[in-house]
């Protein structure tokens, strides 16, 4: 059974480098999300937030790339998000990482930083942050079919009051 990592102290690395491995986490990979897909940008956005969510996406591009592991420049990284970097000091960056970890998308392992590929789906209480047609679309996704999802949750299902709108309407 897999237990919510724990939080690092000090989430910043020192240095300018960090090492990324890939998180293997079997039932997670079974039951979970592909990082890169559109469940984390649909539900888990929300609750992450725009930069971690970005992050995490770019960590799970290069652990997939290095399943080996790979030494990642974060200022490259940073300036790559459109962030600052500053290793001396508290920073966007910083936050968006300490997010990650409390919300258990990574953890640190010895001198390294494991990333998941396959994110969890959302606990109930995560769900319950999320507006209400995000929530109707979370209970008819479905990895294999998710069109009716992705119209729910982009807003882009019909309704039967709708006329048609000009341009110049909006």
């Amino acid at each position: 059974m897999t237990t919510r990592p724990p939080t690092h102290p000090s989430t910043m690395p020192p240095g300018d480098r960090l090492v990324v491995v890939p998180w293997r986490d079997p039932l997670i990979e079974r039951l979970g999300h592909d990082a890169l897909g559109d469940y984390v940008e649909l539900f888990w956005l929300g609750i992450l937030g725009p930069t971690a969510t970005w992050l995490l996406r770019r960590l799970a591009v290069t652990v997939v790339a290095h399943p080996e592991g790979h030494c990642t420049d974060l200022p490259a990284l940073a300036a790559a998000l459109g962030l600052g970097w500053d290793s001396n000091r508290a920073n966007a960056f910083g936050r968006a990482l300490q997010r990650l970890v409390m919300f258990g998308m990574v953890r640190h392992v010895d001198a390294a930083v494991a990333v998941r590929t396959v994110v969890p789906p959302l606990s109930v209480r995560h769900l319950a942050r999320l507006p209400e047609h995000l929530q109707r679309a979370h209970a008819l996704w479905s990895d294999a079919d998710n069109t009716t999802a992705l119209a729910i949750a982009l807003d882009l299902e019909p309704d039967e009051r709708s006329v048609t709108v000009s341009a110049s309407a909006c």
